[in-house]
């Protein structure tokens, strides 16, 4: 059983019948293909290195180390 609330099948719900939309205020942040046509697009190397997952660990680690020595050099100061 549907509600009359519920997404049609093609996915393009809007708001339920009767209700007011608010327009985005002016200088808003909101990107639309209307607003921004030529927006960049990663490169498939860009994506793949945002997916990998060893080199995502490596990331985490080597910022993590560099943290650590942040901390350690301003402790041994003190």
């Amino acid at each position: 059983m549907t509600s009359p609330h519920d997404d049609p099948p093609g996915g393009t719900a809007g708001p339920p019948a009767g209700t007011r939309t608010r327009a985005p205020a002016p200088g808003s942040a909101r990107v639309t293909g209307q607003t921004a046509p030529y927006v960049t697009r990663p490169t498939r190397w860009t994506v793949f290195l945002r997916t990998f997952v060893p080199w995502q660990l490596w990331r985490f680690a080597r910022i993590n180390a560099k943290m650590f020595g942040i901390i350690f050099r301003d402790r041994a100061r003190r």
